[in-house]
């Protein structure tokens, strides 16, 4: 017999993000794999509700956070003080990058914030109008992970391509247009792993959102996760 069980959680988060945040809590990233004591590596890490989550779901856990923006970091640190498995680092992860590069968010907690050098993939340029420089690790220098998750709001295939996937058995990415999934798909099956899920959805229903390029238009977004062939660190039990 499977239970559920609710279990509350405060975080604390901008008005905007508060419909992502309960998303998170709600499954946003489930996929059925369950284990304790797992290495999890959250890139994009925003105010923290993944990692809560993560936490929660495989408890005994070690979450190594990634957030580069310092009011949003402010708020990663507010919601996770306390939890010992969780540390946080105020920094990017971009391949090749210069230590310090430029980022764009419209407010502290943003969820669609992300380095300039890819930002304007989504957004149109005039929305761009005052990054400021954050701190920025090569993922090439981050230890292994047996849980990877990445939200960089267009970023993902670069920071992926990149990483130590050797003690990874699962991958939860968010990606932000065709290119970047094809080049996702692409490391993925090159690494042996296997698709558990991997959806699209049509920007063109939201793109009279002011922010967003116009020429989205027929482009996807969307989540994929996947899991390594053969793995046996995680146990699988589907829905």
């Amino acid at each position: 017999m499977r239970i559920s069980s609710p279990i509350p959680v405060i975080v604390d988060c901008p008005p905007q993000m508060e419909a992502a945040v309960k998303y998170v809590f709600e499954g946003e990233y489930e996929s059925h794999h369950y284990a304790t004591n797992l290495d999890i590596l959250d890139i994009g890490a925003n105010v923290g509700s993944f990692a809560l989550w993560a936490e929660l779901r495989w408890p005994g856990s070690k979450v190594r956070c990634y957030e580069p923006n310092p009011g949003t970091f402010a708020y990663l640190k507010r919601n996770t003080a306390g939890h010992a498995g969780i540390t946080c680092h105020n920094a990017a992860l971009f391949p090749g990058a210069r230590p310090r590069e430029p980022f764009f968010s419209r407010y502290d907690g943003d969820g669609e914030a992300g380095l300039a050098s890819y930002a304007t993939d989504t957004f149109r340029s005039a929305v761009i109008t005052a990054p400021f420089e954050v701190d920025v690790v090569d993922p090439a220098r981050i230890a292994s992970a047996d849980i990877v998750k990445i939200d960089i709001e267009g970023g993902e295939a670069d920071v992926l391509a990149h990483l130590d996937l050797s003690a990874t058995s699962l991958i939860l990415i968010e990606f932000q247009n065709r290119r970047n999934r094809l080049r996702i798909q692409e490391t993925l099956g090159r690494a042996n792993f296997e698709a558990l899920l991997d959806e699209e959805c049509p920007w063109d229903p939201i793109l009279d959102y002011r922010d967003y390029r116009q020429d989205l238009k027929g482009d996807i977004y969307g989540r994929m996760f996947y899991a390594r062939r053969g793995q046996t660190r995680l146990r699988h039990l589907p829905a």
